[in-house]
């Protein structure tokens, strides 16, 4: 006889990410950063760091003080809504002996509200302030509103005569045996409502774009828990609690660009983005987590830094608008970190340094860093070079 195999569905739940009290000023962070690196054995004038951030205006600073820091400018690593772009690893070993690589995803902050996602672009007439991340939020816009579409168009009521607990949900939000979704939001009515003991999902009845199912007992528990009270006639519509192991989206991408690989990202844990509280910040962190995941595979399976010294450190960057007379600034979260030196056991460094562990390491050493270079100074030696007679070849 032949054996059954059991279908099952596997998931994939990310790490906790730390906002709070993980926060460092920029300034402060690349200072610390560089002589980390000192301590793990870089040496001075043979560093090549690199960057991988969005392309915004706004991560400027981050890029100045790295410059300052290591004494070079960074080489590029960064792709929209700041995915890395791993084809570059080779050029970027063969600028340096040892190699630093900072990824960020980044997204607005503003202190006074504690609201994430806006940033006020001070090159706009007037008081102009727009999405940071704006690719990362144009790739999660559809989604959401689908998301509030759906809110709003799902119904839970109850039936007294039949002493019936029923949600009404509209025909393109149901996954038929026969007519699956094949764009958009997909409820999950195995996990809301009855079955019979083939399995099946029946409606009580239909009208002309809805379908009405009676709901399980479990579901109806659930709902209670929340303190909600049940409607009679039309009910009302489902809104937040329509949480995020109720849905998920069967999409063909929306980007045709790059910023594909952003989304690629991130759809799988799309309904957690759309439920959350802040939408551009859970993005953020989600598409940051995944990033470094491929990353440091991407390192491991390649050649191309065998036999070099590399730290690769993964974070958040926080874009803060202009204020009073306060320039913009930013903020860096660590996340995880990467560690291979040359001539190492290899089981030295065989997993990455968690996120407490990586902000403890950084927090240890100095934001004074004497190999920093002076800008000004470097600007002034340029302008006082002899002029070179450049001309074309004969």
């Amino acid at each position: 006889m032949h054996g059954k195999y059991r279908e099952y569905y596997v998931t994939r739940k990310l790490a906790p990410f730390k906002v709070d009290g993980l926060a460092m000023p920029y300034p402060e962070f690349v200072p610390r950063l560089y002589n980390f690196c000192k301590a793990l054995g870089f040496r001075k004038g043979l560093i090549m760091p690199s960057r991988a951030f969005c392309s915004d205006e706004n991560q400027g600073l981050p890029i100045i003080l790295l410059t300052k820091h290591f004494g070079t400018f960074p080489f590029n690593h960064g792709r929209v809504g700041g995915i890395m772009a791993t084809d570059r690893h080779g050029p970027h070993a063969h600028h340096g002996e040892d190699l630093v690589i900072v990824q960020a995803s980044h997204v607005g902050y503003d202190p006074d509200t504690g609201v994430y996602g806006k940033y006020a672009r001070p090159q706009r007439i007037g008081r102009c302030v727009g999405d940071s991340c704006g690719k990362l939020t144009h790739v999660i816009t559809p989604y959401l509103e689908q998301y509030s579409f759906a809110k709003d168009r799902i119904f839970l009521h109850r039936d007294e005569q039949q002493d019936r607990y029923l949600i009404t949900v509209k025909n393109s939000f149901i996954d038929f045996a026969f007519h699956p979704v094949k764009d958009g939001l997909v409820l999950r009515l195995q996990h809301i409502a009855k079955m019979n003991n083939g399995g099946i999902i029946r409606p009580v009845t239909a009208a002309s774009t809805s379908q009405v199912y009676e709901v399980s007992e479990s579901f109806r528990q659930r709902i209670d828990a929340t303190g909600y009270v049940w409607k009679t006639g039309e009910g009302e519509p489902i809104g937040n609690l329509l949480t995020e192991d109720m849905f998920f989206f069967r999409e063909d991408f929306h980007e045709t660009d790059e910023s594909i690989l952003l989304e690629r990202n991130i759809i799988e844990f799309m309904p957690n983005i759309v439920t959350a509280k802040n939408p551009p910040l859970r993005a953020a962190k989600i598409n940051l987590q995944l990033e470094f995941t491929r990353v440091v595979e991407s390192i491991r399976r390649g050649t191309e830094y065998k036999g070099k010294n590399l730290l690769y450190i993964a974070g958040l960057n926080l874009d803060i608008s202009e204020f009073d007379d306060f320039p913009a600034t930013n903020y860096f979260v660590p996340w995880a970190a990467h560690i291979q030196l040359e001539g190492e056991h290899p089981g030295e460094h065989a997993h990455p340094m968690e996120q407490d562990e990586l902000f403890a390491s950084l927090m240890q050493y100095s934001i004074e860093n004497p190999d920093q270079i002076n800008l000004k100074e470097e600007i002034g030696r340029m302008l006082r070079m002899p002029r070179f007679d450049i001309r074309s070849p004969k």
